[in-house]
């Protein structure tokens, strides 16, 4: 692009530095803008550091060290630790600040309410959240952890399916084979092993199995067949395509099952709970029948699963702000734009924010590409970062499109004058002041969480 030297004087505000945040605030600030980018961690890394379990260790530090690469910019400002909606409202940013424009790229971390009246009384007590739950599991090693705390109960459902539901079934099973090898063994295997090699083979190593352990497999339940869940995107609408799709489904989660020893419970929908002395005790599913690609409750045809332990991992959306508008959980965006937010000259948005949708694994266009290589070569992590990358890749060459499309817009806008450009710096400053904040390198260097793989290697 070719940037009027009077663009520069146009401050553009990203919310969120993760992917696609850093992402849109480098393409500006290379391109000679000058962009302050919130974010509502101290980190900036959004789902690559709390929605990837922490046993993706190169994965997460190659990405990690991408965003930083990107917001590590003379023309960038980050403000960590600042939720917009919260510490700043979303109506003074835009009116009061004196933004040229405001870029969302906030991801969507709000859980999906589980659809069962009245449950959320049991919330982070026998009703645990996907979101939370990772969030305890990739932090709970940290002398400085202060979210929810969280103890592995003895039978556990997981309500889901897709990648991050059995990601919640592998950490609940690693974790409870993990503290059994070592209470009735006295065994020590760290997660790490156990995750690459799989549950069922470090128990053939000691001539062990689930039962010897005195443990419960975790039940995953999913209102769809095996085959249908979302883990392969047909490549066009072909029913070739589709068939072959369903069919590295089904694999995928027949090698998860053969790996990590948990039970498949399909065609179930949860209905309601029962209960003992306020705590939940178990969930009602009613069975359902998959036709034409479509679920169909069975009258008269209920079940129970008892339980202490109940994750949902449904999905997740953005949070909403007050002054936007929403079409269910997605940004109501503008007809003919997917980028520019209705209602406003100066409001655009970019990834999940766009999307309404909170896997890190879909793109613009809701596919997961899971690939024959993650089934031939048993769940690597070469595999799935191969696969991730290019993902990733996906993302960016869309942003780096609605970025073009976005920067024509701005620069239509009227230039800000330099004393509302100041005031901007002097807000800024003083939300660094007060958290600490000097420059970009030495807040992550300061903030960077101490690795659960550092400290099993003292």
């Amino acid at each position: 692009m070719n940037i009027n030297e009077d663009f520069k004087k146009h401050y553009v505000a990203v919310i969120g530095g993760s992917i696609s945040g850093s992402e849109a605030a480098n393409l500006l600030a290379q391109n000679g803008f000058r962009v302050i980018v919130f974010d509502m961690n101290k980190l900036p890394y959004g789902k690559i550091e709390d929605g990837l379990p922490n046993w993706h260790i190169n994965l997460r530090n190659r990405q990690i060290n991408e965003i930083d690469k990107k917001l590590d910019h003379p023309n960038i400002r980050v403000v960590p630790s600042t939720k917009i909606g919260k510490d700043i409202v979303f109506s003074d940013l835009v009116t009061n600040w004196g933004f040229s424009a405001i870029i969302l790229a906030n991801g969507a971390w709000q859980d999906r309410h589980l659809p069962i009246p009245n449950i959320e009384k049991f919330r982070d007590k026998e009703l645990i959240y996907q979101n939370s739950f990772i969030n305890w599991f990739n932090h709970k090693h940290e002398v400085g952890y202060t979210g929810e705390k969280y103890v592995i109960k003895d039978s556990v459902v997981v309500i889901g399916g897709g990648l991050s539901s059995l990601d919640m079934v592998k950490v609940v099973m690693i974790e409870a084979v993990k503290e059994q090898l070592y209470k009735e063994k006295g065994i020590d295997v760290d997660l790490f092993t156990l995750e690459k090699y799989g549950i069922q083979k470090v128990l053939d190593e000691y001539n062990l199995s689930i039962d010897s352990l005195n443990m419960q497999k975790v039940k995953l339940v999913y209102r769809r067949n095996g085959r249908d869940m979302p883990l392969k995107s047909p490549k066009d609408n072909t029913k070739e395509s589709i068939e072959a799709a369903k069919v590295v489904s089904e694999k995928l989660l027949s090698k998860y099952l053969e790996k990590y020893l948990f039970e498949f419970i399909p065609l179930s929908i949860p209905v309601n709970f029962t209960e003992k002395e306020n705590k939940l005790t178990g969930v009602i599913f009613q069975n359902v029948a998959s036709e034409n690609g479509k679920i169909k409750p069975v009258e008269d045809s209920f079940f129970e699963i008892k339980t202490d332990m109940l994750i949902s991992s449904i999905g997740s959306v953005p949070e909403k702000m007050e002054g936007l508008q929403y079409d269910y959980s997605s940004l109501k965006m503008r007809d003919e734009a997917d980028y520019h937010v209705f209602g406003y000259d100066n409001v655009f948005a970019v990834g999940n924010a766009v999307t309404g949708r909170g896997n890190i694994m879909e793109s613009k266009k809701h596919g997961k590409q899971m690939t024959e290589l993650i089934i031939d070569k048993h769940l690597t992590e070469d595999a799935f970062e191969k696969w991730l990358i290019n993902h990733n890749n996906q993302i960016v060459s869309k942003i780096n499109e609605q970025i073009s499309n976005i920067v024509k817009e701005i620069s239509e806008l009227e230039i800000q004058p330099e004393t509302i450009i100041q005031e901007i710096l002097n807000k800024t400053d003083a939300i660094h002041q007060k958290i600490g904040f000097t420059n970009y390198a030495d807040w992550v260097q300061k903030n960077l969480p101490v690795r659960l793989e550092d400290t099993l290697l003292k």
